[in-house]
Formats: structure tokens, C-alpha cells, sequence
């Protein structure tokens, strides 16, 4: 009797240790297949069959639902041109180019990849609505209180991420075609 007890003792600690070792990979971003360019950082094959087990286990756990390669890419900063987390104490420029797309949105989203909500009731922006220079370029602003231009509002403190969408881009699943010099800066401006 005392070895089934111990028998199931170890059991016990054995599927408690691999639930909490899977609970904790699942709440990191999967270190596979991942893309940097400066500020912005890609799931290379996030909407593919290729897609790495832990990306797929993330992308099921969160319920989003990733552009397929033949739609887009999505990427997302975290971190602004000097490494340091984006915070909504500070103020920052995004801009002054994207890569190559028919179409791009640039979102503000919290942590969990959610939208974040603001009293100005603006998520985000669209390729085919920004102030534009006479060259092409463009400057957003992004801070918690009202700029002049193209402004996207930070809506709570804390730290937050910002989602840029390329749609109906000649761009490939890898990334490795992207332009690092049109990827747009992520530049922090200063802290309140």
C-alpha cells in the first residue's frame, strides 16, 4: 500500500510540475521563428502550416486568428528603436515609412494583444487615412495626452505594444525580403 501511495505521490508532482512548465511556455512569445527588425518583431510562419508547435499553442490559446501568408504580415513593437519597453508615461514618433503593402494599419494594443481603450475612441490607424509629407512619409504620434497630427492615443498607464498590419504585401512569410530601412522607427520622444 505504501508504494501505490508513493507511486501516485510522484504522479501527482510529475503532472503538476508539466502542467505549470506548459502554463509558463505558453505565457512567453514562442522563441521560435521569430524575425527582428529594429524595434518590430515578426512570427515569421504564424499564419502557415509551418507555424512552430508553440507559436500554434498561443495562437489557440489566444483565439486570434494570424493573417495567412498570402494576406499579410503582422508586426509588432514591443520595445522602442533604443530597446527600452514602450510605456504610456512617454511619448513616441512612428513613422517614416512601412514596407512595401496595398494597404497597412497600425494599432495600439495592451500586453494580451487586445485593443486598449481611450477616450478619443481612436484604435488605431490606416494606411489611407495619415497626413502625409510631400515625399510619402508620415509621422504618429503616440502618447496618453492629445498632439498635434496624427495622434494615437495611449488610453491607461502602463505598458502597451503597438501592431503594424501589412495587407496584400509582396512580402514573404519569412520576412527576409523586407527593407530593414523601411520598416518604420519606433522613436521615444520623452517621458513625462
Amino acid at each position: 500500500m505504501a508504494d501505490f501511495i508513493k507511486v501516485l505521490l510522484v504522479c501527482g508532482i510529475g503532472l503538476a510540475l508539466g502542467l505549470l512548465l506548459s502554463a509558463y511556455a505558453l505565457s512567453r512569445p514562442s522563441p521560435f521563428d521569430r524575425v527582428r527588425l529594429g524595434a518590430w518583431e515578426i512570427v515569421a510562419h504564424a499564419g502557415s502550416t509551418e507555424a512552430d508547435p508553440y507559436t500554434r499553442a498561443n495562437l489557440e490559446r489566444s483565439g486570434e486568428i494570424p493573417l495567412a501568408v498570402g494576406e499579410g504580415l503582422q508586426l509588432i513593437a514591443r520595445v522602442d528603436d533604443g530597446g527600452r519597453a514602450l510605456d504610456a508615461r512617454c511619448v513616441y514618433t512612428v513613422g517614416p515609412r512601412v514596407p512595401a503593402a496595398r494597404y497597412w494599419t497600425l494599432s495600439l494594443i495592451d500586453p494580451d494583444g487586445w485593443p486598449i481603450e481611450n477616450l478619443a475612441e481612436r484604435y488605431g490607424f490606416r494606411s489611407s487615412e495619415i497626413l502625409r509629407a510631400a515625399n510619402g512619409d508620415f509621422v504618429i504620434t503616440v502618447a496618453a495626452d492629445a498632439q498635434p497630427g496624427d495622434w494615437l492615443p495611449i488610453g491607461r498607464p502602463g505598458r502597451f505594444a503597438l501592431a503594424l498590419r501589412l495587407y496584400d504585401s509582396p512580402l514573404g512569410a519569412t520576412a527576409g525580403a523586407i527593407d530593414r530601412t523601411a520598416v518604420p522607427h519606433v522613436t521615444r520622444v520623452g517621458c513625462g
